[in-house]
């Protein structure tokens, strides 16, 4: 039997996707059981299960991480990240760049933050690393040919 949940108090039926394909079929349990429940409580709603948010994220080279590790990375916190840094101009001329191009793709932040992470990979747990080191500038038309 697929998942489904019933709330007898709000009188919902709360059903998965794979419920409601089986159910769409009239001789299997499910469509049974959905039959039984809409005749026993007349004003029962059906509801599909909506998607749940994962409790742990991984990121690609499998890093494990409570929350999503990118939820308040927005432009301005980029940019003030790049500008405190010893060598920022140099940052900054190609963030500038990978942001004019990313506002002709579908999808800007997206790509901006691409190259960002690609640029800091340890902006995150380690962002000491780059006020002690110099590290190669990422071009952003690498970034761009990459996404294309």
């Amino acid at each position: 039997m697929e998942k489904y949940t019933l709330s007898i108090v709000t009188k919902t039926l709360t059903i998965s996707k794979a419920f409601e394909k089986a159910a769409a079929n009239p001789t299997s349990e499910e469509f049974n059981l959905y039959m039984k429940l809409i005749q026993e409580i007349p004003e029962l709603k059906v509801c599909r299960q909506t998607h749940k948010t994962p409790s742990k994220y991984r990121n690609q080279t499998g890093q494990e991480f409570n929350c999503n590790q990118f939820k308040n990375l927005t432009y301005e916190k980029m940019e003030k990240f790049i500008s405190a840094l010893p060598d920022g101009d140099v940052y900054m001329i190609q963030f500038v760049q990978i942001k004019a191009a990313a506002a002709l793709q579908p999808s800007p932040y997206t790509l901006v933050r691409k190259w960002f992470i690609a640029q800091f990979p340890e902006f995150r747990t380690a962002p000491w690393v780059y006020f002690e080191n110099q590290v190669d500038v990422i071009k952003a038309t690498d970034i761009i040919k990459a996404a294309a």
